[in-house]
């Protein structure tokens, strides 16, 4: 994998987006993060969301959610690449990674997928409290709070992506794009 950006927003079209946060990604990695509450504003902050997307690709959990507030604000990002290594541009903020959907491709079995419950079937609670310490505002740390949602988001990535790899499954970001796209295990 390369430039990923793990976005979540808490909010709604009608609401507005209230708060953001954001996880950015190299080689799996984190090397940035974004958190602002922005009610009623965020179109101040839509030029970050242009130039995240020009960097990188675009991940979530219910990426769908966060894809249609993105298009609320504006249509497009202009053209990016389809994803980092793509030479193909697109005009759209996706395709994104979602960890919700890719959950359900590979994990059949399980009764539940929000983001609390995959966490806490993952074994991953303890690690996101430790990142949340680091990441997060302290009035912020627990789930529906943007950056929080955005840590669980990339460590249920990252746990995936190892979980793959371990099972000899390629996880480049153009086979997470298309399972995310098509919801199955291809």
């Amino acid at each position: 994998m390369s430039t990923l950006h793990v976005v979540d927003f808490e909010g709604t079209r009608t609401s507005g987006i209230r708060e953001y946060g954001v996880v950015t990604l190299v080689s799996g990695e984190i090397v940035d993060t974004y958190t602002a509450e922005c009610t009623g504003k965020f179109e101040k902050h839509l030029d970050l969301f242009i130039k995240l997307r020009q960097s990188g690709t675009f991940a979530g959990h219910s990426a769908s959610v966060e894809d249609g507030l993105l298009r609320y604000y504006a249509a497009s990002p202009g053209f990016v690449k389809k994803y980092s290594h793509s030479t193909e541009f697109v005009a759209t903020w996706g395709p994104w990674i979602d960890t919700k959907v890719l959950y359900g491709a590979f994990f059949h079995n399980l009764p539940n997928y929000s983001l609390g419950e995959l966490v806490k079937a993952f074994g991953l609670s303890d690690r996101l409290l430790a990142l949340a310490k680091n990441f997060c505002p302290a009035h912020n740390v627990g789930y529906h709070s943007a950056m929080f949602d955005a840590l669980a988001a990339y460590l249920l990535l990252q746990n995936l992506v190892v979980d793959l790899q371990k099972n000899g499954i390629e996880a480049s970001d153009e086979l997470l794009i298309e399972y995310s796209r098509t919801g199955k295990n291809i």
